[in-house]
């Protein structure tokens, strides 16, 4: 079956038949945070840590926002966190009615994924200073009514073998094989990873000895993924160390290479020798279906194009930098890609705060790098006046709050938090749901395509947040395309 590769969108959309907004400028927000968040667990002017994850979790078919919290950079201080809930295009604090609200915790990064296997995201954070890690288990529907999350982690979460739980970022998928998500902590104090193992019903064992040895140590691991990264059908961990080594790694990059069986530690590790990285995401950004790389480094960022593959050996690539980025080469902090100009390809944006560093209240500012559709990644406003949305971000996030098919921001600030909502922008043409041929109509050959492709979890299926899942949401997505009768 000849398919096209469709680039991934929110609900709807995809590719678009114009780049920029009407104003001639690239693109442009305007702020609508009074109208379009309601906060009642924090205050307004919220200074806390905080970094955010957006997933469906009520499955009804818009992306809500989960945010965590924690006191500012080095200094333990545990914080409630925050479930914000789209009602109608609005963000509105639900975290008590929904069962958010087990504690404060020095929370450290969060995703969303369903981790038992009943096709609700569940929700699991990443703590540091020692306070246990975090499971909040989706509770699904009765009757048709949504009944929020309850914290099971006491129940789920075995006994962690490593003392020192100094964790700064977690990795979500599937290592061993058995269909069931596993989870990867990266240690930030000189200290072991933790990798748990899911037994494929959301009840997780720490299994890192057995499976990476001394590839576990860490010196400053702030950032992870978990991927197959050579194309032959396993997982493989790529994370990072800085600021010192600590044996067996010097500091940057490296790929652990999953040996088919979940274990790290049978194979030869490879070092990519970034300078200081801080922060990485993996993303196709030239186009050509495999996966590139960007860094954010302590000096300039880079970015690493693909060149090739050698299966549990070596990942090749060229060295690059973004041009015309004068905001990417201080301290920077997270990432999201996104096709934020409905382009079809994937732009980037760079967040500026440091994890452990306090640069808030310095000037720091937020960049967003347009893609050329070649992997070149450049920011057009490098050179004229801030834009409303080059501000100090600790994390954020893209959706379409609006519904009008173009990506929104909803930002975690320094102080208080920001919705902005794209403006001027043409929407993406409407084929998400134009999957089998003949291309330009809609009908039986389209769900069967569809299917394949989820089955075998296919790019072209992999239509909602978060991506790398295929999952309920992914469903969701083509069936209101398919119903809309848009190719």
């Amino acid at each position: 079956m000849q398919r096209r590769v469709l680039c991934r969108g929110v609900a709807l959309g995809c590719s678009a038949a114009m780049i920029g907004s009407a104003s001639g400028q690239w693109v442009t927000f305007d702020d609508e945070t009074g109208s379009r968040l309601t906060l009642t667990s924090v205050p307004s002017n919220d200074g806390e840590e905080k970094d955010i994850i957006a997933a469906d979790v009520d499955h009804d078919g818009d992306l809500d926002v989960i945010v965590v919290r924690k006191s500012p950079f080095s200094n333990p201080g545990a914080r409630d966190d925050v479930l914000l809930m789209n009602e109608g295009g609005v963000l509105v604090d639900r975290t008590a009615m929904f069962g958010f609200d087990a504690g404060a915790s020095d929370a450290r990064d969060v995703q969303c994924v369903d981790l038992t296997g009943d096709g609700w995201e569940d929700i699991i954070i990443c703590t540091t200073f020692n306070d246990p890690i975090r499971l909040y288990v989706n509770q699904g529907e009765i009757g048709g009514v949504w009944q929020g999350f309850a914290d099971e982690t006491a129940a789920r979460l075995g006994a962690v073998v490593e003392g020192s739980r100094l964790y700064c970022a977690v990795g979500v998928e599937d290592v061993t094989g058995n269909g069931a998500a596993d989870l990867f902590f990266s240690n930030y104090n000189g200290g072991d990873d933790l990798l748990y193992i899911n037994d494929g019903s959301g009840n997780f064992t720490d299994q890192t000895a057995a499976r990476m040895g001394s590839f576990a140590n860490s010196a400053f691991g702030t950032s992870n993924v978990i991927v197959d990264i050579d194309g032959d059908g396993d997982q493989d961990i790529i994370k990072l160390t800085t600021l010192f080594d600590q044996a067996p790694f010097q500091r940057g990059v490296y790929v652990l290479w999953n040996d088919g069986t979940g274990d790290f530690n049978n194979l030869p590790f490879q070092h990519i020798p970034a300078d200081q990285p801080y922060m990485f995401m993996l993303e196709d950004f030239n186009g050509d279906t495999v996966l590139d790389m960007y860094v954010v480094n302590d000096g300039a960022d880079e970015v690493y194009l693909t060149t090739g593959v050698v299966a549990d050996t070596s990942w090749n690539f060229t060295i690059g930098a973004p041009t015309s980025a004068s905001r990417t080469t201080g301290f920077g902090g997270n990432l999201r890609t996104v096709d934020i100009d409905n382009d079809g390809d994937m732009d980037i944006a760079v967040g500026p705060i440091d994890t452990d560093i306090a640069n808030c209240g310095v000037g720091a500012q937020m960049a967003f790098l347009r893609n050329n559709g070649a992997g070149g990644l450049s920011d057009p406003y490098n050179a004229g006046p801030a834009q409303n949305f080059n501000d100090e971000a600790h994390d954020f996030e893209f959706l379409d709050l609006n519904g009008d098919g173009c990506m929104d921001i909803f930002m975690a600030m320094c102080t208080g938090y920001r919705v902005l909502i794209q403006t001027g922008c043409t929407a993406p043409m409407c084929n998400e749901a134009d999957l089998g041929e003949p291309f330009g109509e809609l009908n039986f050959s389209d769900v069967v395509a569809f299917l394949t492709a989820f089955g075998a979890m296919e790019p072209g299926a992999d239509l909602a947040l978060p991506f790398g899942e295929w999952n309920f949401s992914d469903v969701v997505a083509f069936l209101g395309a398919f119903g809309t009768g848009c190719p």
